[in-house]
């Protein structure tokens, strides 16, 4: 289990940097698991450096295990460097990994055995779990360790494939107490501003037991020290001086100035680094460049037996070219049958040399050896050949393969990449190809699904359909309409979806019972349902497991019965709905049906959590999650969704730091979730008092259209923040633009979610309202239109017998109030005391039913309103109870209404400006009248300002709180 290289090239200096590296050897051994990320520029030395710090964890008794990402242009193969890992470690220690099978069975995908190209394909119910994989590759190295600490190396990430990507930033999140050490090199000279490892770099070094190593180029001294170990015979100074100047500190480039001048062509040095490269082969025989170039043309390494068919040489000639390369340092040793160029810009270099022509005849020479599978290799090496011999038909077949083997690893970025290269060369396929293009199409934008690219599946499939021949068959048009209407209607494009669905039925009515006619009856019930049909939902639900049953496949049912379970629930039984999907759920899970299984998951938790039932909410949302992590669905419909919702009860919950987790993001995340979740991590910001939330959600608007779950969730903590800020017209723009959005979006006026923006709306109106007296009549027209269109919406919103869920009918009282409070502060129209008091008891015993932050800032507007009224105990009461709940959550904005941002009651350092203001006249006898007209303020603006002085001087009259004011100096 040691992958330790050998080199004659000396180490020079590096001592800080090996130090550091070694240290992170060392505190494996005790159970002190870290990672290392070594950095630096092409040639500076990285992987000598590795060499070393190989050799001393060796010593220190580590197994050590390297793998290498390769640069395969477009797509690669996906987690490359681990099935370097273990394919090495199979060859040496097959005892091992047996062992490691035994308990970690999906390790076997990533075994070169089965990524060959002769491998069977894996059957599509045996797909692997993403998450199953990843804790696999945890668990493998995490057994590994207990027999020997371990040293694993990832060499030039930065050729990384996302799904490598994506396993490294899994274990370093999982690293612990195990005797494991994790090094991952890459250039950071390739890093430029869009490259894909910028953003995980970032992400990865957040984490505490990541140790972040720059290597930089050697300094003056060491350069020398390295030059002059280098030499046989002494150079002139001048020389010397030169070769310094010109490798300007870098390693790789000193050796090879020192080897073009020891032969010769020290008096000239070539201008251009590939032409001193190229000098090296220079003195070779024509056998051992020729060597040289069929390994360049195969990447930077190549096995001995692939390298033996395509190079054409004899056994003993190959084996004479080789070792003249090993001499001359071009390339390294061979260790387990591959050789390799000690440095990609020598490999580079050659491969650059190479005539058009010449680089033609190798690929097609290593295309001709992996399709006959005259040595082992993998589809998307195969693929990267053939599309570089212009072989596009063998090229087409390989992409092909590769997407499919990708998907087999839950790999769906890389199955992507496959899968859109063999849909541009679909024209240059064989003619006895059998893969038909409506296949390719619908698997190219499920993979693209499975990313989380939700428009670009769609755009994938409009393409299509937009293409196909006006006479093509139906089933074939029909086979292209299902995944479009299916994707449209997770990203709410329900029309769309609708007009897909509705083609698809007519298309398919003629034709037997299927299991995909039952999926297209099943999917029109869906849509249905979406669009307020409920008598047509639950039809073609009942029609789509009667066409499932008549095709003799009741696994095709499930989808349908989970749509039946909804209708079920929105009919008034919410009981019984929740009792049909759990059985579904375990239906589905016992079917393989991932799918239905995760929808099922997710529509128990929103029923739950409709019901107001937040607990269970939690519990079956955290499940849906996590089998959904389980099964390679965690950024897929539902599955996210799952953990969204899942953030969204936490915080309602008032459980701010685990909704924050929840929504937390990493490298791993794709971009689109990514953007989604931070308006859950807004609303927790904003509610500590950050305000920065405001102009993030607006930098977002980009991904507004792509799911308009981002903006009708970021929307309220934007709204407070601007409030925060004083910027009330912002606020109101902000409403404005995500109501246009959502009545395109929704295609109606009167979606639900506007009874929430009509009373942030009057949230606003009152902010002005106390600053703004001589805007009152205009403040309360305004008011009045908010409250008519929430009003309007709980009216029309639902479709007929759908019932409000709790949250609805808490922001319906809470409109309601806002309402009363506008006209009280306004002092249009004002409510009676016993009427303000009456409509904010509703607001907090509504949001009782769990949401805490809500029922708090509801009990601040309730004793202002029963301070007013004269009933001050009453009212503090409720400000206690409200600093309570500030206190919890660490609430800035709450504690400061309240009083409390100071712990207890807070009082005078917590007076605002303006209520210092008022405090000081009021201490001098002045009525509110007085203070009103002195201030240039409303009468009302006045009582709220002198409640608030009261509630947090403790005090119970204008009398006491002059007093106070005198007795603390508070006036002076």
């Amino acid at each position: 289990m040691d992958d330790v290289p050998w080199t004659s090239t000396p180490l020079v200096g590096r001592s800080a940097e090996m130090a550091a590296l070694l240290s992170a050897v060392d505190d494996a051994k005790t159970r002190r698991a870290g990672a290392v990320l070594l950095s630096g520029d092409a040639g500076v030395g990285k992987t000598r450096l590795l060499d070393e710090v190989a050799t001393g964890a060796h010593e220190r008794g580590f197994g050590v295990l390297v793998g290498h990402c390769t640069d395969f242009g477009d797509a690669g193969l996906p987690y490359l460097p681990f099935s370097e890992i273990f394919g090495r470690l199979s060859g040496d220690r097959p005892d091992l990994v047996e062992s490691v099978l035994t308990n970690f069975p999906a390790i076997g995908r990533l075994l070169p055995t089965h990524r060959l190209i002769g491998a069977q394909p894996v059957p599509q119910e045996a797909q692997l779990d993403r998450a199953a994989l990843f804790d696999a590759v945890l668990g493998a190295f995490t057994a590994l360790s207990t027999s020997e600490p371990l040293l694993v190396i990832i060499e030039d990430a930065h050729w990384a494939d996302d799904s490598t990507r994506d396993l490294i930033g899994f274990l370093i999140t999982r690293l612990t107490a195990q005797r494991l050490a994790l090094v991952v090199s890459y250039r950071s000279d390739d890093l430029h501003r869009r490259h894909p490892l910028r953003r995980p770099i970032a992400e990865w070094s957040r984490n505490p037991r990541v140790r972040r190593v720059n290597l930089l180029p050697l300094d003056a001294d060491e350069s020398r020290v390295l030059l002059d170990s280098l030499v046989t015979e002494p150079l002139p100074e001048s020389e010397v001086r030169r070769i310094l100047e010109r490798a300007g500190g870098n390693a790789f480039f000193t050796e090879e100035l020192v080897a073009a001048a020891s032969m010769g062509d020290g008096d000239v040095v070539p201008p251009d680094l590939a032409d001193l490269l190229l000098v090296r082969l220079d003195p070779l025989s024509d056998a051992a460049r020729q060597v040289a170039r069929v390994i360049a043309v195969a990447g930077r390494r190549v096995p001995h037996d692939l390298l033996t068919a395509v190079a054409g040489l004899p056994d003993r000639e190959l084996d004479n070219a080789l070792r003249e390369l090993i001499d001359a340092h071009i390339i390294d040793v061979p260790a387990n049958d591959r050789y390799y160029f000690r440095h990609a810009l020598l490999a580079e270099a050659v491969y650059d040399d190479l005539l058009p022509g010449e680089r033609v005849r190798q690929h097609s020479a290593y295309v001709q050896a992996l399709k006959d599978q005259t040595v082992a290799g993998t589809a998307a090496e195969l693929a990267g050949h053939a599309t570089r011999s212009h072989n596009l038909a063998e090229a087409f077949e390989a992409r092909v393969r590769a997407g499919e083997e990708a998907i087999s690893v839950a790999a769906p970025q890389e199955a992507l990449k496959h899968y859109e290269l063999a849909m541009e060369l679909f024209p240059n396929r064989s003619p006895e190809s059998g893969i038909d293009k409506t296949w390719l199409t619908v698997e190219t934008a499920t993979a693209a699904t499975l990313s989380s690219q939700h428009l670009r599946a769609l755009k994938i499939l409009r393409k299509a359909l937009a293409e196909l021949a006006a006479d093509a068959p139906k089933l074939q048009r029909a086979q292209l309409l299902l995944p479009l209407a299916d994707i449209a209607l997770i990203i709410d494009q329900d029309q769309e979806a609708n007009e897909a669905i509705s083609q698809a039925l007519k298309l398919v009515n003629d034709e037997p019972a299927s299991v995909f006619k039952a999926h297209v009856a099943s999917l029109y019930a869906r849509v249905s349902d979406a669009l307020g049909r409920p008598v047509d939902a639950e039809r073609w639900a009942l029609r789509a497991l009667e066409i499932a049953r008549e095709a003799g496949q009741e696994s095709a049912m499930g989808d349908a019965g989970i749509t039946l379970a909804v209708l079920r629930r929105r009919a008034g039984d919410p009981v019984g709905a929740v009792r049909q999907l759990e059985e579904a759920a375990v239906r589905a899970q016992l079917a393989g049906d991932a799918a239905a299984e995760i929808r099922s998951r997710f529509l128990l938790g929103s029923t739950h959590y409709e019901q107001g039932d937040l607990q269970n909410a939690k519990a079956a949302l955290a499940l849906a999650m996590r089998r959904a992590g389980e099964l390679g669905r965690q950024w897929a419909a539902y599955g996210f969704d799952a953990r969204r919702m899942l953030a969204l009860t936490q915080f309602v919950l008032g459980e701010w730091d685990d909704a924050a987790a929840t929504a937390r993001t990493d490298s791993m995340t794709p971009n689109a979730a990514s953007a989604a979740l931070r308006a859950v991590e807004f609303a927790v910001r904003s509610g500590r008092g950050d305000t920065a939330v405001a102009e993030e959600l607006e930098r977002l608007r980009n991904w507004w259209d792509l799911d308009v779950m981002l903006p009708i969730i970021g929307l309220q903590p934007a709204v407070a923040a601007y409030c925060q800020l004083d910027r009330p017209t912002e606020a109101a723009k902000l409403i404005a633009d995500v109501s246009t959005l959502c009545e395109d979006v929704f295609q109606s006026e009167w979606f639900m979610a506007r009874i929430r923006f009509s009373t942030l709306g009057l949230q606003v109106l009152c902010h002005r309202a106390v600053g703004e007296p001589s805007a009152a009549a205009e403040l309360v027209a305004k008011g009045s239109e908010l409250l008519t269109a929430g009003l309007a919406t709980a009216e029309k919103g639902l479709p007929p017998g759908r019932l409000m869920g709790v949250e609805g009918l808490a922001w319906l009282a809470r409109l309601e109030a806002e309402w009363e409070r506008l006209r009280w502060l306004t002092g249009i129209d004002p409510p009676t005391p016993e009427e303000h008091v009456s409509a904010w008891e509703r607001t907090v015993d509504a949001f009782g039913y769990g949401y805490v932050y809500e029922q708090a800032w509801s009990r601040v507007r309730l004793s202002a309103a029963l301070r007013a009224a004269g009933r001050v105990a009453e009212a503090n009461e409720q400000v206690a109870l409200a600093a309570e709940v500030g206190r919890e959550l660490a609430s800035k904005p709450l504690l400061d209404e309240v009083g409390g941002a100071e712990g207890g009651g807070g009082g005078a350092t917590s007076l605002t400006s303006r209520e210092t203001e008022v405090l000081a006249l009021l201490a001098e006898g002045r009525t509110n009248r007085q203070l009103a007209r002195e201030l240039y303020i409303s009468e009302k603006t006045v009582s709220v300002h002198v409640s608030n002085i009261l509630a947090k001087l403790g005090v119970r009259s204008r009398t006491e709180a002059a007093a106070v004011a005198r007795r603390d100096g508070l006036l002076d």
